[in-house]
């Protein structure tokens, strides 16, 4: 999945990893700017921990995948738990020997990567605790916070109050994805009312932007682009879908995060795909994707005649599953 991290530079490459409460006697401060990168970017004797450590991991999860076992978040993070919490175990003890503060970033961020997608929130926030209110904090609790949402980790009134913290930031990004995790939307919005389109914004078809077009309507609002793989992937099942059921009641609306028209034109038309399009040519920037906190995509919702989220996940042909029963 094409991921979008709000981090700074210096957490881009993570392996995955977690700690257990107690890690550090007192919170640690760096500066950024005075950080040496080429301790960063080779961390020697972190990456050997990690690499000797993950990758009995790493095999165990190709082979799960090979076999069809990992359909979901809950899969995933029932299998990363247990060697996750052997990691644990040793990593205090290791991050003792590390007399270079890179690289005792680089291990929690590498742990925090693991705790986050195995669903270990309290480990998490033991690592986020290693540092003190910050930019580094920060960027560790942005990258946090988006693998806990995306394998559907209920978080904990502690995170809550390292995500507060991270809301107040003077990154304007940072803040603003912080304060969307402290909205219950955005943590599981199965069942909730579906956001307002932003207002003033039109469709490819020259037709306002809003869900009132489609009220009474069971409606899959779709995040996307032409470029990205796994979106691809699931334009046949979603056009399938769209010509059983359009005249049952199913509609789709496509944001498309594509920065070239011609291709993205040219791939609607290629792959038959006539409803409604937002596209503005800017990427990530997208002027629509913000107000829903899209950092990855695919990102699909399924909403109800009320304009209510029924489900997000639709990939792998769910899609249709879930409108046999709505559509009957």
């Amino acid at each position: 999945m094409k991921a979008r991290i709000l981090t700074a530079a210096l957490f881009c490459g993570l392996l995955f990893a977690n700690v257990q409460a107690g890690f550090a006697a007192d919170p640690e401060a760096i500066d950024l700017s005075k950080l040496r990168q080429e301790m960063m970017q080779n961390p020697g004797p972190v990456i050997e921990f990690m690499q000797t450590n993950l990758n009995p991991l790493q095999e165990k999860i190709q082979k799960a995948g090979e076999e069809g076992k990992l359909r979901g978040p809950e899969d995933m993070k029932a299998l990363l738990a247990e060697d996750a919490k052997a990691i644990f175990a040793k990593a205090p003890d290791f991050r003792k020997t590390l007399t270079e503060p890179e690289y005792r970033l680089k291990l929690d961020a590498e742990l925090v990567q693991l705790g986050a997608a195995a669903g270990l929130i309290d480990e998490v926030v033991a690592i986020l605790n290693n540092w003190q209110a910050g930019e580094v904090k920060e960027g560790l609790v942005v990258s946090a916070a988006q693998l806990l949402q995306q394998n559907k980790t209920e978080m904990t009134p502690a995170f809550d109050e390292i995500l507060k913290e991270a809301a107040k930031s003077k990154d304007e990004k940072i803040a603003g994805f912080a304060g969307r995790m402290l909205d219950p939307f955005f943590r599981n919005p199965v069942g909730k009312p579906f956001p307002a389109m932003p207002a003033g914004k039109k469709t490819t078809d020259d037709k306002e932007l809003t869900l009132e077009r489609f009220k009474g309507k069971v409606l899959l609002v779709d995040f996307w682009a032409t470029w990205c793989p796994p979106c691809r992937a699931e334009v046949p099942s979603i056009v399938k879908a769209y010509k059983e059921y359009k005249d049952k009641g199913f509609e789709i609306l496509g944001v498309s995060f594509d920065q070239d028209k011609a291709e993205f034109e040219k791939y609607i038309k290629e792959n038959e795909m006539p409803w409604p399009q937002y596209f503005d040519g800017k990427g990530w920037e997208n002027e629509v994707g913000p107000t829903y906190g899209i950092q990855s995509i695919p990102a699909m919702y399924l909403l109800d005649g009320e304009g209510k989220v029924v489900t997000t996940d639709l990939r792998e042909g769910k899609l249709e599953e879930e409108l046999k029963k709505l559509l009957k």
